[in-house]
């Protein structure tokens, strides 16, 4: 009874950390061979966090210079700009301004470099599992052969081998990469106003639980989509390998309800993921959208300059992307586990 009850318990986040940490500890040994585009791919993720987390800094800078205050000042702009006549002298307000664009640009190059670094790693590691585990299985006995269903075999090398390329392309990049922007923002916005950042931050554990309800219901949901998508591969093998027999029998129409049934199950427990996965997005909206609220509630009271309230706000809406994208890496953890270890 006590091992029904364990079998049926589900498991935390830190659980299915833990439970990763040894499937991953063996796939990160076939990234030895790359170690070097591996740790360049992490490095610009962990530069892509440091310079997401100064944008905040830039935008109070620059639209405190051209506001001048609270209220736009055209004029003073125009004043400003005309020295660009005086010679060789640059205006300090266009340096300013090209800030922005220089911050994006830096932040987009390391943005596409860990993603190819860290895509070009896991693809390459793929290709070399798939490569070992065909060899290794053809070498296998008749009887192996006879034990196990050619279509399991190629739901092994086809679709697990692509949930192992998913955890190294996902799951380490962005484990290296968000937590830097969020530690990084929430930094920078506490250093510009720690109250501001108090009072729209309040309701950010509220996120947690939408994160954990959906969660949950989504690595069961990934779970089944695996099984059923193995037992789909499976019925379309015994088919097509042995149409003879099923044209001898007239078993056509079984093997396609058969066919049927593992596909509709297939598209529900898939249809079941996705609206767990995609749920937290909209909810974790509404709730940074309250803090936003609040946060204004608190401009007004204290009267914020428009380049600091710009500043706060710009950094706000850059922790939610890396919130977001960490709401749903577990349940890509928990897809990799069950591809390493099944």
């Amino acid at each position: 009874m006590s091992n029904g009850k364990a079998a049926k318990k589900r498991p935390s986040f830190w659980q299915t950390v833990r439970e990763a940490w040894g499937p991953y500890r063996r796939l990160y040994s076939y990234v030895k061979p790359y170690k070097a585009r591996f740790i360049l791919g992490l490095s610009l993720g962990f530069a892509f966090g440091a310079v997401n987390s100064l944008f905040p800094l830039v935008v109070a800078r620059v639209t405190s210079v051209i506001f001048h205050g609270a209220t736009p000042n055209p004029m003073a702009l125009r004043s400003n700009l005309e020295v660009l006549n005086m010679g060789p002298r640059i205006n300090s307000i266009v340096l300013i301004c090209l800030a922005i664009p220089a911050i994006m640009t830096v932040r987009s190059l390391c943005s596409y470099g860990n993603s190819y670094c860290m895509n070009w790693v896991s693809n390459k590691v793929v290709t070399d599992i798939r490569n070992q585990l065909f060899g290794k299985i053809v070498r296998h006995s008749m009887e192996f052969f006879n034990k196990m269903r050619a279509g399991f075999l190629i739901s092994r090398i086809t679709n697990d081998t692509r949930g192992m390329q998913m955890a190294l392309s996902t799951v380490s990049s962005d484990l290296f990469k968000q937590p830097v922007t969020i530690v990084g923002g929430i930094s920078v916005l506490l250093l510009m106003d720690w109250k501001f950042t108090v009072v729209t931050l309040v309701l950010f554990p509220i996120c947690l639980v939408p994160i954990r309800v959906y969660g949950r219901r989504a690595r069961k949901a990934v779970l089944h989509e695996q099984e059923d998508m193995g037992e789909m591969v499976v019925t379309m093998q015994e088919t097509f390998a042995g149409i003879r027999v099923v044209k001898s029998f007239a078993r056509e129409e079984h093997q396609e309800k058969s066919f049927r049934r593992s596909n509709q199950l297939q598209f529900s427990n898939m249809m079941r993921m996705i609206k767990s996965m995609e749920a937290v997005g909209p909810l974790v909206e509404t709730i940074a959208a309250m803090g936003v609220g609040l946060a204004l509630l608190y401009v007004y009271a204290v009267n914020l300059s428009a380049g600091r309230f710009f500043g706060l706000i710009s950094g706000i809406f850059i922790l939610y992307e890396p919130i977001k994208t960490l709401s749903k890496i577990h349940i890509v953890m928990q897809r990799s586990i069950s591809a390493t270890t099944e």
